[in-house]
């Protein structure tokens, strides 16, 4: 089952000078050479280091990531001789990388700036070790250029599972998310949600990044509120991974809905795969109550207790117990 109502966003692009800017203070960054080259983007969230083309292996070389050089790549380089160092340094700028970048505070050798400076290839020092800059821009990079789309609903955290309200706009969704907030849940996102897929994981948040404009909830009749003016810090969270979707959805007479709880289905987002709910509307349905116990239900099957098998099974088990009991009876001729 497919998700309604969802865009797709393009894929995001990060500027060399976004990621400098960004993470400047967290792992102290400046720049060294090819200032011409800030404007360049970065599509891969990978980092690499180049130790084997600079020692002339040049096959699968993965010519989009940021090329990082730590002790061992300086040093390596330190012992060729002069021309060597400039054809090692040559080659790799040759693939055009999106940017390089220096570890541990090393000082850059002058090959390698002016080889960035011709190349308008932005080349970058950190004071940081190695391991560091790697896992600051592996986790910043994985961040910004994440999959993502645009889902029309609410995301509330639910005794810490991450629900995603859905259904048709005017329904009940909002009402439904304020319910929740009352009885101590907290708020994600009202109306418009951003999905990223971070590996196999969907994480949700609010498309507005301005504090003002976040946490709003509009209430037809009411109007827009302020979720964290309202109900405090508590009532509300910047993210939160996305792990069960309840569409509501107005009653049709006639139509078959789940009774027991053994047809379970499932809905795709970004490829992930979570579970799906639909919840009929009628007058005097408590929706906030049964968001609470769906929210349960997740926990418990994820703890490995599934009530709906258990009720089967004991269920076929007394009649099949009332089956045998039956069977004798009729074999008893007297």
């Amino acid at each position: 089952m497919k998700v309604g109502q969802q865009i797709i966003m393009p894929t995001n692009k990060v500027l060399v000078q976004d990621l400098l800017s960004d993470l400047k203070d967290y792992i102290d960054i400046d720049l060294i050479a090819g200032k011409q080259g800030l404007s360049r983007s970065i599509t891969d969230r990978c980092v690499n280091r180049p130790g084997y083309i600079l020692a002339g292996y040049t096959k699968n070389f993965p010519a989009e990531s940021i090329q990082l050089l730590g002790r061992r790549d300086i040093g390596f380089l330190s012992t060729f001789s002069k021309k060597e160092r400039e054809e090692a340094i040559s080659r790799l700028l040759s693939f055009h990388p999106p940017a390089m970048i220096i570890s541990c505070g090393l000082k850059p050798l002058p090959e390698l700036i002016k080889g960035c400076e011709e190349s308008g290839i932005s080349l970058l020092r950190s004071r940081a070790p190695s391991w560091k800059v790697n896992e600051a821009f592996q986790v910043y990079l994985e961040e910004q250029l994440a999959e993502s789309l645009v889902l029309h609903g609410d995301l509330v955290d639910v005794f810490g599972v991450g629900l995603l309200i859905t259904g048709e706009s005017g329904i009940g969704k909002s009402e439904a998310a304020l319910d929740l907030v009352k009885r101590g849940h907290r708020l994600v996102a009202d109306d418009v949600i951003v999905v990223k897929r971070k590996k196999d994981m969907l994480m949700g948040e609010e498309l507005e990044k301005e504090d003002i404009l976040r946490h709003n909830i509009e209430i037809r009749g009411v109007g827009i509120l302020n979720v964290a003016v309202l109900f405090g810090i508590k009532g509300i969270r910047m993210h939160k991974r996305v792990e069960v979707q309840m569409e509501l959805v107005k009653w049709e007479e006639g139509k078959d809905y789940t009774r027991v709880g053994l047809e379970t289905k499932d809905t795709e987002i970004l490829g992930v795969l979570i579970p799906f709910v639909e919840i009929p509307l009628i007058p005097g349905k408590n929706i906030a109550s049964i968001a609470e116990v769906v929210a349960m239900n997740h926990l418990s099957k994820i703890s490995g207790y599934d009530f709906a098998l258990i009720y089967e099974n004991e269920l076929l088990k007394k009649l099949q117990k009332k089956a045998r009991k039956y069977t004798k009876l009729e074999e008893d001729e007297e």
